[in-house]
């Protein structure tokens, strides 16, 4: 089983669920061992994902958890993703729990992603779930979204894309992302927030931004611009 996680309305319960150091995720996954899934799961991407990427991309996911996402896209005929936490005990869990297939290629990894160890344009493409989120509401959040940013940016290979899926508007997104120094172009779209508990919320974002989720697609501009 699964676990679908949304985010408290409150901010309150988003900065207690979001915290910042790898000794609380430690706790946090050596507690709790159920597979969790934060904001949407594989099946509410994977048209996107198909619109945007190739199986053949070599591919990012960061702040992984134990979120099945890498597995599925696996299952899909996605077969190069590199994933990285910054929680040793949930790494070793997904290492563990893993089955490896032939022709594919699903690494599992330490890492803190404000101080990616690739080199540079190393993927085609980056992808966050809730990663950003995290960082955002933690201590220096300016700071540590900076320093995150600019690696995403540096790992990316010509025309690759960083796939952010957050719960923020772009009102509050935007500004941030559309910094000139990460050589990117910004688009985004809305996504329906999943049913829980039955409840179906109306998608209106411009007047009620917590009644959806977004997308942003940050695409490198390619050798010749």
């Amino acid at each position: 089983m699964t676990t679908q996680l949304q985010p408290d309305s409150g901010e309150g319960g988003r900065q207690e669920l979001f915290q910042n150091s790898n000794n609380y995720w430690d706790d946090r996954y050596t507690k709790d061992r159920e597979p969790l899934d934060w904001l949407q799961t594989y099946n509410s991407l994977r048209e996107i994902f198909h619109r945007y990427l190739r199986p053949s991309d070599r591919m990012l996911n960061v702040g992984v958890g134990n979120s099945p996402l890498s597995t599925d896209m696996r299952r899909d005929g996605f077969i190069d993703i590199f994933n990285i936490d910054i929680s040793a005990v949930v790494i070793e869990q997904m290492l563990n729990g893993t089955e490896t297939e032939p022709g594919s290629n699903l690494v599992w990894q330490v890492m803190d992603c404000r101080s990616l160890e690739f080199d540079d344009e190393s993927f085609d493409a980056v992808i966050d779930k809730g990663c950003y989120d995290t960082l955002l509401t933690s201590e220096e959040s300016t700071s540590s979204i900076q320093k995150y940013l600019a690696h995403v940016a540096r790992v990316l290979k010509p025309e690759g894309k960083f796939m952010c899926i957050s719960v923020w508007h772009p009102d509050e997104l935007l500004e941030m992302l559309s910094n000139q120094d990460y050589s990117w172009k910004v688009e985004y779209e809305f996504l329906t927030k999943p049913i829980i508990g039955g409840v179906e919320e109306k998608m209106d974002p411009d007047n009620n931004p917590t009644s959806a989720h977004y997308l942003y697609v940050c695409t490198m501009g390619s050798d010749d611009e």
